[in-house]
């Protein structure tokens, strides 16, 4: 599990996923309807863009998020 403390983690995160599917961006959002753009903002990690978007693109990579308890070691890791 990769820990994901900001936008800008969780957009890399994806993109790593999208390409270990040999999907390019378009083909990823494509398989929800959503644009090439909105993906490319998500991967960015653009902090203005919607939740249901970013939900809809984990399912189109076949991906749920799960939450834990922050490390305390890694607190301040990551603060946007």
């Amino acid at each position: 599990m990769i820990p994901i403390t900001s936008p800008k983690m969780l957009g890399k995160a994806l993109r790593q996923y999208r390409l270990k599917q040999g999907l390019t961006q378009s083909q990823a959002g494509g398989k929800f309807n959503i644009p090439q753009k909105t993906v490319s903002n998500i991967e960015s990690g653009l902090p203005g863009v919607r939740l249901a978007s970013i939900f809809k693109y984990m399912s189109a990579l076949g991906l749920e998020m799960q939450l834990d308890y922050r490390n305390k070691n890694n607190r301040n890791d990551g603060i946007w």
